[in-house]
C-alpha cells in the first residue's frame, strides 16, 4: 500500500520533478522559467547600468571577499572569494542557451 501511494504521488509531481534512481531532475518547464528569469533579469540590469548583472555581481564579491579578508575575517573571505566563478559560469550558461534558442 505505501508503494502505490509513493507511486502515484510520484506520478502527480512528474510536471514539476522527475525522480529517478535517487537523482532529482527538475523538468524542462521549470528549467526554462529559470532561464528565462536569469536572462531578463540580466537584460534589465544590462539595460539600465550597461553592464551586465553577472559582472556587476561577479566584481562585488571579489570586493567583499577582499574587504572581509583584511578586516579579520579571513573564512568568510574565502568563501566569499569562491563566489566570482560561479557567477561567470552562471553568465556563460545563460548566453549560450540562449544562443541555442534563436
Amino acid at each position: 500500500m505505501a508503494q502505490t501511494a509513493t507511486t502515484a504521488s510520484t506520478r502527480a509531481t512528474d510536471d514539476y520533478v522527475k525522480t529517478m534512481g535517487g537523482v532529482t531532475e527538475i523538468g524542462e518547464a521549470n528549467k526554462d522559467m529559470v532561464e528565462s528569469t536569469i536572462r531578463s533579469l540580466d537584460q534589465s540590469t544590462k539595460s539600465a547600468t550597461g553592464t551586465s548583472l553577472f559582472h556587476i555581481l561577479t566584481v562585488a564579491s571579489i570586493g567583499a571577499s577582499v574587504a572581509l579578508f583584511l578586516s579579520g575575517k579571513k573564512s568568510a573571505g574565502i568563501f566569499v572569494g569562491l563566489w566570482p566563478p560561479t557567477f561567470q559560469a552562471l553568465k556563460s550558461v545563460a548566453d549560450t542557451n540562449k544562443e541555442n534558442r534563436k
